[in-house]
């Protein structure tokens, strides 16, 4: 398991693309083991969100997280603005800060972010990693975000909240959820103490979903992959994420036992122990991880590439 433990710089950059401010954190370690961590989080996930793991990641080295525009304390971003906008946004900051190539992960809102910084901008990536990816948005979704701005407009941010909760963090059934209880208060309660800016950002970066591409094919680098989500993901479950995985030129395709699309909250330590052996080119297949199910190795040839 990663142990983190290293002592580690941490500085934060303020920053402007195309008339937009927005601010990266970054979390230098002394000697790193590989290339910088660039994590590129959910809708309503912030630079922040990630100081827990941290401990966990800066094994690797260096780790940036980033509030781009409409994201967190960021400039806010009209909708007129998509995925493009934020990919070029990253591309931004990793030349700003004096990045090289870079690993990648990407979860859920990020992951349409950072696939398509990958194909923009092959150059820059070393190792990519993607979690709760979808290739469409599903319509009962689309159909939920429409309702949530509407109901969000009107003032409801409680019934919205409990709407969103119920999407995010679906009641378990029969099934083993970790943490599921306290996952939903917690999330309930981010969601009804967002202030006015916040709640008129969560509105736009809804609006900014439903009017671009979510998802394109297009070549990609032939890096390496490794693509996952929460075995009891009703979001994007695992055969939505699967069908991104095979896009991906050689990628290895798993889920975390016991979780939904929140793995990264649900068992944060087995979910950075997944990162760090990916982004040390330990050899998953030989891996027999109690957390996941077995890795499914993609062709290397599944989807055109970028050499």
């Amino acid at each position: 398991m990663p142990g983190g433990g290293a002592s580690a710089a941490v500085e934060e950059r303020r920053l402007s693309w195309e008339g937009y401010a927005y601010t990266a954190r970054i979390v230098r370690r002394c000697a790193p083991v590989t290339e910088p961590l660039l994590v590129l989080g959910g809708s309503d996930q912030t630079r922040y969100s990630w100081v827990r793991h941290e401990r966990w990641l800066a094994e690797l080295g260096t780790v940036v997280t980033v509030d781009l525009p409409g994201f967190g304390d960021a400039d806010f971003l009209p909708a007129e603005h998509g995925i493009d906008f934020l990919a070029e946004c990253a591309h931004h900051m990793l030349g700003e800060l004096g990045l090289g190539p870079v690993n990648l992960y990407a979860g859920c809102y990020g992951g349409a972010v950072g696939l398509r910084l990958a194909q923009h901008h092959p150059e820059h990536l070393r190792r990519v990693a993607v979690q709760g990816m979808s290739d469409h948005v599903p319509g009962w979704f689309a159909k939920a975000l429409v309702g949530w701005v509407r109901m969000l407009q009107d003032g409801r941010v409680e019934d919205t909240a409990e709407e969103f909760v119920q999407c995010f963090v679906p009641p378990p059934g029969d099934l083993t959820v970790r943490k599921h209880a306290a996952l939903a208060r917690l999330m309930h309660q981010q969601f009804v103490a967002q202030t006015p800016r916040d709640v008129a950002v969560t509105v736009e970066r809804n609006r900014r979903l439903l009017a671009h591409d979510w998802y394109r094919r297009a070549p990609l680098p032939a890096v390496p992959y490794l693509v996952f989500t929460g075995e009891h993901d009703t979001l994007t479950t695992p055969d939505m994420v699967r069908a991104v995985a095979a896009d991906l030129p050689g990628s290895h395709f798993t889920t975390i036992a016991e979780c939904g699309h929140l793995a990264h909250l649900q068992r944060p330590r087995d979910f950075c122990d997944l990162l760090v052996r990916f982004f040390r080119d330990e050899p998953l297949e030989k891996a027999e991880l109690p957390y996941c199910s077995p890795f499914e190795r993609n062709s290397p040839l599944s989807f055109a590439s970028v050499q």
